[in-house]
């Protein structure tokens, strides 16, 4: 081994090898002696958090990742599923498990945070280094960078795959030498795949350029960011692919968000919508004038809830018209305008042109600024229903968005009827989540005095390994009182709207989500990772 003992004091075994300072054989017996004893000084942090969501490092410790082949420790005394677990995070990796004696493997895992496994051995000597050598776990694909068909199919089997794990985004992203691609699962990304780049091999613009081939792109282009759109027949169904490009530091990143042509909630429930607040949200959409608005961040679900809420709206006795940036979902029996910046045709202008259509109901895909802000009011005030969207933290603050826009406060509150904030949980897996006892911490925040039995996400095949499999809504709902009209029209203070909210019994973002983790339809971990702290 041509190691100075300086390098074995601050390398890790992983970084011996990858440095070609010792050879699998001694990087292995650096981490494990005769005896089958772990040394915890030579474990990888970096390695053990490059591992995919679901990775139970209580019961698995990576150790080396060499030629396409993972090598894993394990208690000597560990369960036999847990192999087939193993391989499935593994991907097209070689698993490589290792047990370890029973009295070291506990010793291991019962160490301080500041040493040993718990706190990952070595440390990396360069910022960032962690997420490079998360890369080296990714699996790698191998096709022909000459054949035209090779590549073709390529594109196509990552959006079969994609369709069929009920992705809503794909990301193809260049990196020095590499292109991975990874898919929005449920609001989380996940590594699925990566292409190792040559000069004569750069997939990074072979598949790039495939991609634009399909979306009606300029190829030669690749200087400029670049949006297009294309429907395919996928797995049987048709599906919208909204592509998008943009330059970046090594070559052109794109992300493809897949729409089915079908809102598949037909219920307000099928969104997760208690039916506490159903009737009270039911009465917004009949009333003949007014605005209702859908607020929360992107991929919130807000265009989810619009278009079901709008399917409940149309008969044959009623004129709805849309504008939207894209028309994500196509509606029988409505006439949905797109939007097009580069013809003129912006949002501000299509409703203009919408009122003078004699529509009974307006629907904006969202409202992004004072113009269009001012035109959907005045529309709501002059006989119109109004819908549309907009981006905001919780229900209260989108009273002090439209004001910052520049939208007086006493329009505001006459053509406001009420506003929905809203979120998306993942659901556990009900495949593989498991019950337990919650702690002290998890009741104060759950606002719970003794410990009740709840759920964790622990991870199968049925959910890629996450734990979770679906999600569904939480809301707020804030109705426009008389109380509220009058604080509004005086001045917003959003104290005296939550406080109102609270006198009338109505949920906040938080205390809904404490509902579904105490229905046992989510974690603690969601509800923390997804909502803000409560009012």
């Amino acid at each position: 081994m041509s190691t100075s003992t300086k390098e074995l004091k601050e390398l890790s075994a992983y970084q011996l090898l990858q440095r070609n300072k010792a050879s699998l054989k001694e990087a292995l017996q650096l981490l494990i002696n005769a005896k089958r004893e772990l040394n915890p000084e030579f474990l990888d942090q970096s390695l053990i958090n490059s591992m995919k969501t679901g990775w139970p490092k209580d019961q698995a410790l990576p150790l080396l990742f060499s030629q396409n082949q993972l090598y894993v420790a394990c208690s000597e005394a560990a369960e036999t599923e847990l192999a087939a677990k193993l391989k499935a995070l593994a991907g097209s990796s070689e698993l490589k498990l290792i047990k370890i004696n029973q009295r070291s493997w506990d010793f291991v895992q019962n160490q301080d945070k500041g040493s040993g496994a718990n706190n990952g051995g070595k440390a990396t000597g360069q910022l960032g280094a962690h997420l490079t050598e998360s890369l080296a776990v990714i699996p790698e694909m191998k096709i022909s960078a000459t054949d035209e068909n090779s590549i073709g199919n390529e594109v196509r089997r990552i959006l079969l795959e994609a369709a069929a794990s009920g992705a809503s985004d794909i990301h193809w992203e260049p990196y020095e030498n590499v292109l991975i691609v990874r898919f929005r699962i449920d609001g989380v990304l996940n590594d699925i795949c990566k292409y190792k780049c040559d000069p004569q091999n750069d997939y990074r613009k072979i598949i790039l350029a495939r991609i634009k081939i399909i979306a009606d792109l300029n190829i030669a282009e690749a200087r400029i960011p670049q949006d297009g759109r294309v429907t395919e027949i996928i797995n049987g169904s048709k599906l919208d692919l909204r592509v998008s490009t943009l330059p970046t530091l090594h070559g052109e990143k794109c992300v493809v968000r897949l729409l089915p042509h079908d809102n598949s909630f037909l219920e307000l429930s099928d969104l997760g919508m208690p039916q506490s607040i159903i009737p009270g949200f039911e009465s917004w959409l009949t009333m003949s004038q007014g605005m209702v608005l859908i607020t929360g961040p992107t991929g919130s679900g807000k265009t989810s809830t619009l278009y079901t809420s709008l399917a409940k709206l149309i008969d044959t006795t009623k004129n709805v018209v849309t504008v939207e940036d894209p028309v994500e979902f196509q509606l029988a029996r409505v006439n949905q305008v797109q939007v097009n910046v580069k013809a003129g045709l912006t949002f501000a202008a299509g409703l203009r042109s919408i009122l003078r259509q004699d529509p009974d109901i307006v629907m904006i895909g969202e409202i992004r600024d004072k113009e269009t802000a001012e035109i959907a009011i005045k529309a709501a005030l002059t006989g119109h229903l109004v819908l549309s969207t907009l981006h905001t933290n919780d229900a209260p603050s989108t009273i002090t968005r439209l004001i910052d826009m520049g939208v007086p406060p006493y329009l505001v509150s006459s053509a406001l009827v009420g506003v929905m904030a809203q979120r998306l949980l993942r659901r556990v897996c009900s495949h593989c989540s498991y019950e337990y006892q919650s702690t002290e911490e998890e009741n104060t925040q759950l606002g719970i005095s003794e410990s009740i039995s709840l759920v964790k996400a622990k991870g199968c095949q049925n959910c890629n390994n996450t734990g979770y499999s679906g999600r569904e809504g939480i809301f707020e709902m804030m109705p426009l009182t008389e109380e509220m009209k009058q604080v509004i029209s005086k001045g917003v203070d959003v104290e005296v709207l939550n406080r109102s909210m609270t006198e009338m019994g109505m949920p906040t973002l938080y205390s809904a989500a404490v509902v579904k983790v105490l229905e046992k339809k989510t974690t603690v971990e969601e509800l923390i990772r997804v909502v803000p702290p409560t009012r």
